[in-house]
């Protein structure tokens, strides 16, 4: 994937993640909606201006826009795995295994 795409993707996920439509997001941001599609596309990189607009809208930070452990390396994930699994309650434990164990 390109930067473009991956910063399209993140966007994306983050929007659907929040159940924020494409439109509402644009009207938030105060950005085109077809300039939104565009670039949650991978088709064009917002302007900084706009890329702040994104994140606020977003609530979160600018960085966090081009972070993409996705792609990270498969023991670099396990590793954030077991750090993020020795920060859990017991509640949020169990439901973490619950959900790993039907994992194929």
């Amino acid at each position: 994937m390109t930067a473009k795409e991956l910063l399209g993707a993140k966007i994306r996920y983050l929007r659907k993640s929040r159940k924020i439509a494409q439109e509402k997001l644009s009207e938030m941001a105060e950005i085109s909606p077809r300039q939104m599609v565009r670039i949650e596309m991978g088709q064009s990189f917002p302007t900084i201006d706009n890329l702040e607009k994104i994140a606020s809208a977003l609530g979160v930070s600018i960085q966090s826009l081009f972070e993409n452990d996705y792609y990270d390396k498969s023991d670099n994930l396990k590793q954030k795995l077991y750090d993020k699994i020795d920060t859990l309650d017991d509640k949020n434990t169990r439901f973490l295994y619950i959900v790993a164990s039907h994992l194929d």
